[in-house]
Order: structure tokens, then sequence, then C-alpha cells
């Protein structure tokens, strides 16, 4: 049987069909083995130390199985894995391979999923450190309550974080072709980039006033510091979030511009 793993070629969903119907092989195994420890017992009670008619012992063939049925798993692990990349189309291939890189490196036990502990590992060697109580919140939401993470589910969770990343870019960039260099953007910088009313309404009400120098013509009028608020708003463990932006009020998109 391991050696029909091993030699699995073609489509995933093709092998993956076939593992699965390996699996379900196994647990008449499971049975058969149990009746041979109950006649290696009976062999030992009458002092039986050899079998004429095999060369194998209950506990090799008991260590045996555990390989089998230890390689179906990893098998059958590892092409269920390859069904949920191929569906994550919005991960670059390097990305996707360091994430599953570092998801198995931290499954410590094989299961394809991974504890709290695992899973707070596992986001740390990937640079994202959050406090004991909002990591705790990330495993409870990204798990959905359970006690461990699947591969799906941390898959996910990372492109929730990425997609986050590249719409803080996304935004932050906005802010600075809005600003033509400046360190602040003004009302008016907005009007003329044609930025929605409703838009500048929120963003005059949610970014901090400039404090440094500035140009002479905007001398008088309020300057929006954009840079510490993009900073505030993208650093781990800040109240704020990307979701700020991205939920329908202050949004990027493919204009030139970058703002609904």
């Amino acid at each position: 049987m391991q050696v029909a793993i091993s030699g699995l070629e073609g489509e995933v969903e093709d092998q993956l069909l076939h593992v699965r119907k390996l699996s379900s092989n196994l647990p008449p195994l499971d049975a058969y083995l149990q009746k041979i420890a109950a006649v290696d017992e009976k062999c030992r009670e009458a002092n039986i130390e050899e079998n004429d008619f095999t060369t194998y012992t209950y506990d090799e063939l008991s260590y045996e199985l555990g390989l089998v049925k230890s390689s179906v798993q990893k098998k059958l692990a590892f092409l269920d894995n390859q069904m949920v990349a191929r569906s994550m189309t919005n991960l670059t291939p390097i990305q996707l391979e360091e994430f599953e890189s570092v998801f198995r490196h931290f499954d410590r036990d094989d299961t394809n999923s991974l504890s709290e502990l695992e899973f707070s590992a596992a986001l740390a060697s990937l640079g994202l450190v959050f406090s004991e109580d909002e990591m705790h919140d990330y495993f409870l939401e990204t798990s959905h309550g359970r006690d461990r993470v699947s591969f799906e589910q941390f898959i996910r969770f990372m492109v929730d974080v990425t997609e986050d990343q590249n719409t803080a870019e996304q935004v932050y960039q906005s802010f600075r072709e809005v600003a033509d260099g400046k360190p602040y953007v003004t009302e008016m910088d907005l009007r003329h980039s044609l930025v929605p009313d409703e838009v500048i309404e929120q963003l005059c009400n949610i970014v901090p006033l400039h404090k440094g120098p500035d140009m002479a013509e905007d001398r008088g009028v309020p300057q929006y510091d954009y840079i510490s608020f993009m900073e505030k708003l993208i650093s781990p463990g800040s109240g704020a979030g990307i979701q700020d932006i991205t939920n329908g009020r202050i949004s990027p998109t493919k204009k030139s511009n970058g703002f609904h």
C-alpha cells in the first residue's frame, strides 16, 4: 500500500479519490490485526515461539500497519492542502509556499491542524506578533471556536492579512499621489483629485492635523497628517484597522486617485 501511495501520479482530484479509497480499506485491517493479536497471545500461552506459516510477528505487523496509516494520513493531508491551495488565487505561489511550509513546520503532531500555541508560533515566525488576548481572539475567530485551526482556515487567515497589508499600501500610495510629495494633504488636494464629498468629510474627521513644515500656499488651511494616520492604522495592536478604510467609507479603487 505504501508503494501504491508513493507511486501516485495524475490530477490531484484523482489521486485524492484513490487515497481515500485506500484509507477506507484500513479499518478492516485493524479488525484483522486484533484477531492476530488474540492468536498471538494464545501461542505465547502455549509456549509456541515459531510459526511455520509466516516469518512476521504480531509486533512487526502492527508496526507496519502503523506506517501505512501514517503514510495514508500524510498523503491525504497533502492532497487536501493542494486542493485548498489551488483555490487561493489571490496569493502568489511564493506566498503560498511560504505559508504552507510554516504550517507544516508547526504542525508538530501531523494532524494537519494547529493548536493555539502552534498557531501563535506560526504567525510569529511570519512576523505577526500580537498580545496574548489579541492572539486568543484571532485563534477563536479563525478556528470558529474550536481547539484547532485547519490548514484551510490558516491559509484564509493569511489571505486576509495579506489583503489588508496590500490594501494599506494602496491607500498610502493614494495619499502620496494626492499630496504630490507633501507630508500632508488639504481638503482642496482631495477635491482636486475628485475624492467624493462623503469620503473627504470622513477623512477630515479622522486624520490628525499636520504640525510640521508646510507650503506657503497651504498656510491658513487645515493640513492633514496622512503619514502618522496610516502608521497608526496599520500598526499591530492598534485600535484601528484597515477595514475602517475599506468597508465602504474610505476605500481604494482602481481609479487614479485611489479613493471611492
